[in-house]
């Protein structure tokens, strides 16, 4: 019985706090689908929490969760954006013409890279590589990514990282090889 009063109090708190919960994290986020994730994810940490012990204050227990979660979101979106930017080259204007074309040789040697890249990407752990490719193949979120494959989200980017890692490591042992 105790059980059950601690799952209808859960609702009632949900019911009660979720509008100004998602309010509160829209304000801070970029958007509302990751309001909303957020809020979820506290929603449930909150849940497991109760499960275990009893809250004093279930409200500032939500809220203080929340805006946490939403913090490491923001380091770890700093940080992807970080790593992103040292590995992708700055782009060059096209506006000579075909001055900056890729020669046959370029584009054979693009094509081998990236046949490189999917036999790296191939080799990774199955979770690993399937949560990279359902990333950048399919614009997923993490949070959208950790539902689909049933871990946490914090699973979804060690996944996310450790794959990166992979394909860094392999691209460097290539050219530490080549050259």
């Amino acid at each position: 019985m105790v059980g059950m009063a601690k799952e209808s109090n859960t609702a009632l708190l949900m019911d009660e706090l979720a509008i100004p919960l998602v309010r509160y994290l829209s304000k801070k986020v970029s958007n509302s689908e990751d309001a909303n994730d957020l809020a979820q994810e506290a929603f449930l940490r909150m849940h497991k929490f109760q499960q275990s012990r009893r809250l004093d204050n279930a409200r500032a227990f939500l809220f203080k969760t929340a805006n946490n979660l939403m913090i490491d979101q923001m380091r770890r979106a700093k940080v992807h954006d970080k790593y992103l930017s040292f590995e992708m080259p700055p782009e060059r204007s096209d506006e000579e013409g075909d001055e900056f074309a890729p020669s046959a040789e370029r584009m054979a040697s693009a094509e081998q890279e990236l046949d490189r890249i999917y036999k790296a990407v191939d080799q990774m752990p199955e979770k690993v590589r399937r949560a990279f490719l359902m990333h950048r193949g399919k614009d997923m979120s993490y949070a959208e990514i950790a539902f689909e494959i049933g871990v946490s989200t914090s699973m979804i980017e060690k996944y996310i990282i450790q794959a990166l890692r992979i394909l860094r490591q392999d691209m460097a042992e290539r050219y530490q090889a080549n050259g």
